[in-house]
């Protein structure tokens, strides 16, 4: 018997933990709480930072450059002669964007990872207009319509959806998860590859940025935009559930063994060492998933406590915005917050929000019927 127990026949079958054991157990909790308020905090802080940016107002435009470097001291130690030598080799893309969508976020995030082997021009392509109440069956103050959208975005896309981009040869590529793709293939991967390396695992990463658009992506928009709590609740539960598949993605805190060398593993989807179609694919709806907790309440909290599959996710998210590829793309926290009340409330007219409205999924939109004309 273990020396650390002692148990008698008058004793329940079971040991109690001496003082030392408890003291463990108590510094391992005190650990895993310390560890659990680190990565809050990260989160927190870059909601905090992303604060600092104003958001461009409809019909705004803005350069990004290929610099190569990411601080200001690595800006100015690049010579000027030798900047404007590397922009006439780099693609160069018109970006029609919109500072609040999570679907363009995608794209932001792919655009931003090559940026050293890029260079585009964001152009802000939609905006709101509130109009008086049309319906009166509709329950809120007001209608808040998808009004603005820039004439060059639909002259480059019909369909006035963001992203939507368009290279110096006047191609147009639009769809958000297509987009990531292009971007990558465009720079040949560039320094840090999005797409994986072998043609297998691409597929199952592909297979896997469907599963989460349809599932974690989607029902974000059912939790905001249905009015009915059991049906908030409802759909929530299969954001966390869906949440906990692709946890399963995810590595332990394990070191692993690779080519008979002790190596950590990534810490991003399937292992790896940067995010890749996966991790992107995701990422805008899980840095906004926290406007639950605004506009619903506490249940609809992602709780890194209730399973090891959340805590996995939780320190994903850390990691992520920890990078900064990923914070500089981060929109205004206080900004989304008011406008994603368009769609909390139930008033939102948009593509996505009239599906969801209509009882469908976000992603089962349609682009005839679900358009706003007038």
């Amino acid at each position: 018997m273990n020396s650390h127990f002692r148990v008698t026949q008058h004793e329940y079958m079971h040991a109690t933990p001496t003082g030392s054991e408890e003291e463990a157990e108590e510094k391992e909790q005190k650990e895993e709480e310390q560890k659990r308020v680190a990565e809050e905090d990260i989160i927190m802080k870059s909601r905090l930072l992303s604060n600092a940016f104003k958001c461009l107002s409809p019909g705004q435009t803005r350069h990004m450059s290929s610099s190569l470097g990411n601080s200001i001291q690595s800006a100015i130690d690049i010579a000027k002669e030798s900047e404007a030598e590397a922009l006439k080799n780099v693609p160069k893309m018109t970006y029609y964007s919109a500072w609040f969508c999570p679907f363009a976020h995608r794209a932001t995030l792919a655009l931003e990872r090559h940026r050293g082997f890029l260079s585009y021009e964001w152009v802000e392509s939609l905006g709101w207009e509130k109009r008086s109440k049309t319906n009166e069956e509709i329950k809120t103050k007001h209608e808040n319509w998808y009004h603005y959208k820039s004439p060059d975005l639909l002259k480059a896309n019909p369909l006035g959806m963001v992203p939507t981009i368009k290279d110096e040869f006047n191609n147009v590529i639009t769809e958000s998860i297509v987009c990531i793709q292009y971007i990558d293939e465009i720079v040949n991967g560039g320094k840090e590859p999005i797409l994986a390396s072998s043609a297998a695992e691409r597929a199952k990463e592909r297979v896997m940025a469907d599963f989460v658009a349809k599932t974690i992506c989607s029902k974000y928009y059912s939790v905001l935009v249905r009015q009915e709590e059991t049906e908030q609740l409802e759909a929530f539960g299969e954001i966390e559930k869906a949440i906990e598949k692709f946890a399963t993605h995810l590595v332990d805190d394990d070191d692993v063994m690779i080519d008979g060398e002790k190596r950590e593993k990534g810490r991003f989807f399937n292992g790896r060492q940067t995010p890749g179609l996966v991790d992107l694919t995701l990422f805008p709806w899980a840095w906004r998933l926290p406007v639950f907790e605004t506009h619903r309440d506490e249940r609809f909290k992602i709780d890194p406590a209730k399973s090891v599959g959340l805590r996995k996710y939780m320190r994903w998210l850390r990691d992520m915005v920890s990078r900064d590829d990923v914070s500089r793309t981060l929109p205004n926290w206080e900004e989304y917050l008011q406008h994603i009340t368009r769609y909390a409330d139930g008033s939102a007219r948009s593509k996505v929000a009239n599906a969801v409205r209509d009882g469908r999924n976000a992603h089962e939109y349609d682009d005839e019927k679900d358009d706003v004309k007038e």
